[in-house]
């Protein structure tokens, strides 16, 4: 039944195509097929237990046909039958070599590996379906200041379209997905909040429920304010503050911690101060990220031992974030396994088994199965973009107030940074670092006004 859904979606996501717009038909089908198809074929599961073996569709894994790459492809698929011109003048760009680098790496990595799995070809067609391609949606489709412009207002609908979910759900529990597909291994997990309940929708898991509406508000917000002089900017104050709304109420207390870092950068933006403060956030965050993935940091033996750790770690139970010491701990049961294989990693999908647990950040689970080499391709292509933006202009003054760059940048990066926790990830960042990887073409916007291209 999964695959007869994934083959009517791809043919009905010619539809919007015969109407709209190509770039307008791209969006459409790319959010629209994540927030309407099933996750995959879930394996069987307990129902009594968290089945923390599923790894999420970011990576090649036992769960090969997902809407991860279904839509993409759809999305693509239309987007060249009816829109040549656009694809034959894209021109690939050295920014893409990472990308390109990064969808190749589990071919190699698999070649080099005594026994990968899945096979080096499948994990290579499976990250290009899910990274490469809504990598190339972004890159040739959203080309103008425009086309970016259109990718915000996206997001924005692609939020206010959970708002019918986040009303069912947030009273009574998730249940959509298994009233319509079948059962969600991850229903349960999480979703008691401080009041009421999380939504979990057709999305992988309620964490990235809770990423997706955050995100998505912050494109509202921006859109709406800053815009604010302009009739658009005005109109944009309901979809702004329901999102917001619909953000608090899901109370995913890390997603809306970003969300608010989001915003503070955005209206600080101007301030000089704030490039050496992203430098030296950049140096914290690689000093902890080396000094975790090496272990020579005794976290676990910190915490339990100490009477330092002990009241870190009753400051975080006490605030409801018993949740990050857990993961923090799951990732130190597994660090063997990386310190093995540490540069290309196992190429198998499950090389956390042994454990009887798993890492469940999106970072330390490349590291495991694809190495080093694995997470800077991956994460680094992703981000890169979005960096070289903030690193580049967020310290000048003359930052053009209704520039969508700033923000599609910062999303990529919050999008990013909740990867390093979080296994079920805000997928359209891919599409959006595509999107603001180069300078934008020369577009008119409105009256006639011409929109002067920014550097990217």
């Amino acid at each position: 039944m999964l695959y007869a859904i994934y083959v009517l979606f791809a043919v009905i996501a010619m539809l919007p195509f015969l109407r709209l717009p190509v770039r307008t038909a791209v969006l459409i089908v790319f959010f629209g097929g994540w927030i309407l198809l099933p996750v995959g074929h879930y394996p069987p599961v307990a129902t009594d237990g968290l089945p923390w073996w599923i790894v999420g569709t970011a990576l090649p894994s036992d769960m090969l046909v997902t809407k991860a790459w279904v839509v993409a492809a759809a999305a693509l698929l239309w987007g060249v039958v009816f829109d040549r011109r656009r694809v034959s003048r894209w021109r690939p760009h050295w920014i893409d070599l990472p990308m390109a680098a990064w969808c190749l790496w589990p071919l190699v990595d698999g070649l080099i590996a005594a026994t990968p799995s899945p096979s080096p070809l499948v994990a290579c067609l499976y990250v290009t379906g899910c990274w490469g391609l809504p990598w190339l949606l972004g890159r040739i489709w959203i080309a103008t200041a425009d086309d970016r412009l259109a990718l915000l207002r996206a997001q924005v609908w692609a939020g206010l379209a959970m708002l019918p979910v986040a009303i069912m759900e947030a009273s009574v529990g998730p249940f959509l997905y298994d009233a319509i597909y079948a059962p969600h291994p991850f229903r349960t997990d999480g979703m008691e909040r401080y009041v009421g309940y999380r939504p979990l929708g057709l999305l992988e898991h309620g964490n990235q429920y809770g990423i997706w509406i955050c995100l998505n508000a912050l494109a509202a917000l921006w859109l709406a304010f800053g815009q604010a002089e302009d009739d658009r900017g005005r109109r944009g104050l309901v979809p702004a503050a329901i999102l917001t709304v619909m953000a608090v109420a899901a109370q995913s207390i890390g997603a809306l911690l970003l969300l608010v870092a989001g915003l503070v950068f955005l209206i600080l933006r101007s301030r000089a101060f704030l490039k050496p403060l992203l430098g030296g956030v950049i140096g914290i965050v690689a000093l902890v990220a080396a000094a975790h993935l090496s272990g020579i940091v005794p976290v676990q033996r910190i915490a339990r031992d100490t009477a330092f750790g002990q009241e870190v770690l009753g400051a975080v139970r006490g605030i409801g974030r018993g949740s990050f010491t857990w993961r923090i701990s799951q990732d130190t049961k597994v660090l063997p396994a990386i310190h093995a294989a540490p540069v290309q990693g196992t190429a198998q999908w499950d090389w956390f088994r042994r454990f009887g647990t798993r890492p469940w950040g999106l970072a330390m689970l490349i590291v495991g199965q694809f190495g080093l080499i694995g997470l800077l391709l991956a994460f680094g292509s992703v981000i890169a973009p979005a960096l070289a933006i903030l690193w580049r202009r967020v310290a000048y003054a003359a930052w053009a107030a209704d520039d969508e760059t700033l923000p599609l940048a910062m999303i990529v990066l919050l999008a990013m940074a909740d990867a390093t926790l979080n296994s079920f990830i805000y997928m359209p960042a891919i599409l959006i670092a595509g999107a603001i990887a180069v300078r934008p073409v020369t577009s008119t916007r409105g009256r006639g006004r011409p929109r002067r291209s920014q550097s990217g």
